[in-house]
């Protein structure tokens, strides 16, 4: 047993030793420093724009055909497929929440209708990438709200149609929530 013990250290000994000797000891976690060109060219990526996450951001909307307009919260509002939708966004932040607000609502005192609700809520935060919350309002109204937070860079290739994927996974989202709350009213109804 000892003899296994003693082979084992010798080995791991011999194998740093021979990583040492054989391996590049350049620094990994230093600067990485390129030589400038000797020649006057410029470096085209020194030369591009940066744009922040915001603007980036009402310009995509505008390019998928809505136009962005500001809510008194200061969130970026525009209209898809019908849906208002709200986007906040933010210039020292790459990520931006996209909301649904009012995807579905319902009162407050039909209680048969939040137990449905909250169990399905449960069920689609658990199975989706989106997250839908609810509310309970001034008017005596519980409201559903759908909210994804997502990367918006210019490094992403098709940032359009990035947008648009995530558009539709709302209307997936709402339809999916529909259909279960619907489902579990007809299970009321056959049990």
């Amino acid at each position: 047993m000892t003899w296994h013990i003693i082979g084992i250290l010798v080995f791991v000994v011999i194998y740093n030793i021979w990583r040492y000797y054989h391996e590049d000891h350049s620094d990994d976690y230093g600067p990485n420093i390129e030589p400038e060109p000797m020649n006057n060219e410029v470096n085209g990526s020194c030369m591009e724009e940066t744009i922040s996450t915001r603007q980036l951001a009402l310009r995509t909307i505008e390019n998928i055909g809505s136009e962005p307009k500001y809510d008194e919260a200061g969130r970026i509002q525009f209209e898809y497929q019908g849906v208002i939708f709200l986007m906040e966004a933010a210039n020292d932040c790459m990520f931006v929440n996209l909301i649904w607000p009012w995807c579905h609502s319902f009162s407050k005192f039909d209680i048969d209708e939040f137990a449905r609700v909250r169990q399905v809520v449960n069920e689609v935060n658990l199975r989706d990438t989106l997250s839908v919350v609810y509310t309970i309002s001034d008017s005596d109204d519980v409201a559903l709200h759908i909210k994804k937070h997502f990367l918006l860079v210019p490094e992403i290739q098709e940032v359009e149609g990035y947008l648009k994927l995530i558009l539709n996974s709302f209307f997936r989202t709402s339809r999916m929530l529909e259909l279960e709350i619907e489902k579990c009213r007809m299970q009321e109804c056959n049990g």
